[in-house]
């Protein structure tokens, strides 16, 4: 049981360190996210400003291209814009719109309402409860022999009793063992350890798009400066038409505007970091929970194994317990009443021996000895002993 104890203190040992690991993430997870949350918000509303300052130029630009570009059609055309950034002015307002909603977030839920952290302390707790009970079943039995040995010192002798009750020393080869345990433990743990080293291996480059307003609203690739400005040059019935079907494409003429070039539809790069780091933080909850079940189901075996072992020892022993609670101590450990004399007769062919006997509190008892025992043997006495004990046992298991 003392090696039981200290594999158990291991695992509890192991068991604890993933808890305060999980723990530990999940508060970087927490920050994390509410960092996130308020620079998004920071960031729309840099968006939004930014965006009052282009919309005047980005509108008259886009008006003056179509005007240089095509004859006609331009009324229709301006109410079109106007219309689309109006549209485009609405969306910026809209709160939600710069949490992303695509599939690559769907697994981002509000961390603060997971309950797995407050449970920690009720596994540990349970855990240990539940070891330390076995640990008071078996002291129980064994402080039970302990009073069955002293009831028959006169029988067994001081000297018994004495190395009965010396103090168990662990086997030092077991301490180093145990001293191994963690090892296949620490496969999960090492990942755990370098938190950040571990996500970005496994992220590699990840780029979301915090304020892209053109990719929600155009379904044209983006062209640069160059190309635009061959755009610009075409004099043709095929752009005009373009124009008139997707006025978004105004949006690529901001390259024209000042005020646009630097801080229209400009990426937060601090919340491309922050969505990057909460990937990683993902990852390592999944790591750490994951961690934290292996290392509370090895626990729970354990201490179901030793529960298992503590019946058998039980059951095995129970009459251990039927005598030490015995008040009247036993006169005789065992006492021969009779023996069936024909065996002692010259008689062929001879038959097994009957004998009446008692052992320790029991009441007398009838067991057959085989016939090729003489009664003057010693084998003789050990086997009507050890028959009268397992009767004496069924006896005790059948009283409880």
């Amino acid at each position: 049981m003392e090696e039981k104890k200290e594999k158990h203190r291991h695992f509890m040992d192991a068991l604890r360190q993933s808890s305060d690991k999980r723990k530990g993430v999940m508060q970087l997870a927490l920050e994390t996210e509410q960092r996130l949350e308020e620079v998004e918000r920071q960031c729309r509303d840099l968006t939004k400003s930014s965006f009052d300052e282009c919309r005047p130029c980005l509108e008259d630009t886009c008006k003056d291209f179509y005007a240089s570009t095509c004859r006609r059609g331009f009324t229709s055309f301006s109410y079109k814009v106007e219309e689309f950034f109006k549209t485009l002015a609405a969306q910026l307002e809209e709160t939600d719109y710069f949490y992303f909603q695509d599939e690559e977030n769907v697994g981002y839920t509000n961390l603060a309402e997971k309950p797995q952290i407050t449970e920690d302390d009720a596994d540990l707790q349970q855990e240990d409860s539940s070891f330390s009970q076995l640990l008071s079943e078996t002291d129980f039995l064994f402080e039970q022999s302990v009073t069955l040995v002293k009831k028959m010192q006169h029988v067994f002798g001081e000297s018994f009793l004495l190395a009965f009750t010396a103090d168990f020393q662990p086997n030092p080869l077991f301490t180093m063992q145990a001293d191994s345990i963690p090892d296949f433990l620490g496969n999960l743990g090492k990942m755990v350890d370098s938190v950040y080293d571990f996500g970005r291996n496994v992220m590699g480059d990840i780029t979301p798009s915090v304020a892209d307003v053109e990719d929600e609203n155009s379904q044209l690739p983006n062209r640069d400066t160059e190309s635009l400005h061959a755009v610009g040059q075409m004099q043709s019935r095929h752009l005009c038409r373009r124009l008139r079907r997707q006025t978004s494409e105004c949006f690529q003429l901001r390259s024209w505007c000042e005020t646009c070039k630097e801080y229209l539809l400009k990426e937060c790069p601090i919340v491309q970091q922050l969505h990057a780091d909460m990937a990683e933080m993902h990852l390592l909850l999944n790591a750490s929970h994951e961690q934290y079940d292996d290392r509370l189901l090895l626990v729970r075996r354990h201490t179901t194994d030793t529960q298992r072992w503590l019946n058998n020892m039980e059951d095995k022993y129970r009459w251990i317990s039927h005598l030490s609670n015995n008040t009247e101590e036993p006169h005789n450990i065992f006492s021969i009443i009779s023996v069936n004399r024909q065996q002692m007769k010259t008689i062929r062919p001879k038959t097994d021996s009957s004998v009446v006997l008692s052992i320790l509190d029991s009441g007398p008892m009838t067991v057959s000895v085989p016939a090729e025992l003489e009664v003057d043997d010693p084998a003789f006495i050990q086997y009507a002993a050890q028959e009268a004990l397992t009767l004496h046992k069924r006896h005790i298991k059948g009283m409880d």
